[in-house]
């Protein structure tokens, strides 16, 4: 009975510990509209080499707190195994499933800071609030792997857009 009792709660953890390594769905969503370029001015805002992979690693930072009232999510797609380089977008949740890319640059992280090969556009201030969000994320360890066969899929409850030119 011990045994049986002992395999169910190691089946339960191993589920829950997958489970974490799933994106939730706002960070989902937006990936999607990152990958699927249907709805932002028809192109993809990543490389092909990166959409090469069969999964992209994730990270996200909800900031609910803006002057506006408006809510953002900064979705960091790492570039490199060890989650040090990568790109950063800021992009708007303006409802439910209707998503708008604002911002992006590309990062390297070290143990003096994160740097920006190319400074975001908005100046100093973009480039604090990303160097903020990736270090939390890196800190808070808020990852997640996602399949690019998921990303990918046309979604037809997902609204992307972006005013924003790809280079």
């Amino acid at each position: 009975m011990n045994r049986i009792a002992l395999t169910l709660f190691l089946a339960s953890l191993s589920t829950a510990l997958c489970a974490q390594n799933q994106a939730p769905t706002l960070p989902h969503e937006a990936a999607h509209c990152l990958v699927s370029g249907d709805a932002t001015g028809g192109h993809a805002w990543l490389d092909a080499q990166t959409l090469a992979a069969p999964e992209l690693n994730l990270g996200f930072q909800l900031d609910t707190k803006t002057l506006l009232g408006d809510e953002y999510l900064y979705l960091v797609v790492f570039t490199t195994p060890t989650r040090k380089e990568g790109k950063i977008f800021d992009i708007r949740i303006k409802q439910k499933h209707d998503y708008s890319i604002e911002n992006s640059a590309s990062f390297v992280s070290s143990a003096k800071g994160v740097d920006f090969p190319q400074p975001p556009a908005g100046g100093q201030w973009a480039q604090t609030q990303f160097s903020t969000a990736v270090q939390g994320i890196l800190e808070h360890r808020k990852w997640y792997t996602d399949s690019m066969k998921y990303l990918l899929k046309p979604s037809k409850h997902i609204q992307c857009e972006s005013g924003l030119d790809k280079s």
